[in-house]
């Protein structure tokens, strides 16, 4: 808003109150009118009026009333005219730049708010977004613990079929051990004994079992035997150390 426009609402404020002083000074004089008891009305002049008499009121009620304004409102003594116009217009532009500080802060306060509100927004986001990757790495470690407990159990129970199948092939080996140990024995114990047959001697027999008939070998079958010689007969059951 320039200085012209300032000056041109200065000019309407004026009038606008010198109308009103015009208009309370008529209702005075009526009123005094009214009260000396001058309620004849006057005929109707039908002659126009003259501008005279609106100069003459301007230059007599209206400047005196501009005067008095000034004075009222603008005069400072020490001051100029122009000073007092140049205050008048700063104080109106400081009430303007006022008015648009308070709304500058009004609006800074405002874009502050907004930014506050969306810095929280922001952080609450980033907060459910770390929320969602720690449930998320929860879940995978509770996964991965389930996960390595079933691979345990799995180890424990093939380790458990393994020892189960090592100690059934250890019994059955110690069975066919066991089996063979009495085979063993019993084939000892059949071979311990030979029933002499016909056409055999003492040397045949240590031959045959033995493997050897010399004169050692028979030596220990006539000792087991008690035998003198090396005779023998058919039928006879004889022992072989």
């Amino acid at each position: 808003m320039s200085k012209e426009d300032y000056r041109d609402k200065i000019e309407e404020h004026r009038q606008s109150f010198e109308e009103e002083q015009q208009e309370q000074q008529n209702l005075s004089r009526v009123s005094r009118m009214t009260k000396n008891g001058s309620t004849n009305k006057k005929p109707k002049s039908t002659k126009r009026k003259t501008p005279l008499m609106t100069i003459l009121l301007v230059i007599f009620i209206l400047i005196p009333l501009t005067i008095l304004i000034y004075l009222v409102k603008f005069y400072e003594p020490g001051k100029t005219i122009e000073e007092a116009e140049k205050d008048s217009m700063d104080s109106i532009v400081e009430i303007d730049k006022s008015g648009d500080e308070a709304k500058a802060s009004a609006a800074s306060d405002s874009k502050d708010k907004e930014n506050k509100d969306d810095k929280a927004n922001a952080e609450a986001q980033e907060q459910a977004k770390k929320d969602a990757e720690k449930l998320a790495a929860q879940e995978k470690a509770t996964e991965a613990k389930k996960a390595q407990e079933a691979k345990k159990a799995e180890e424990a129970k093939l380790a458990q079929q393994q020892a189960e199948a090592a100690r059934k092939a250890e019994e059955a080996k110690k069975a066919e051990q066991a089996r063979k140990a009495e085979e063993a024995k019993q084939a000892a114990a059949k071979a311990s004994t030979h029933t002499v047959k016909e056409n055999e001697n003492l040397y045949r027999i240590a031959l045959n079992h033995y493997g050897n008939g010399s004169e050692a070998t028979l030596a220990k079958i006539r000792a087991a035997n008690g035998m003198t010689s090396n005779t023998v007969m058919v039928g006879q059951v004889i022992k072989l150390p």
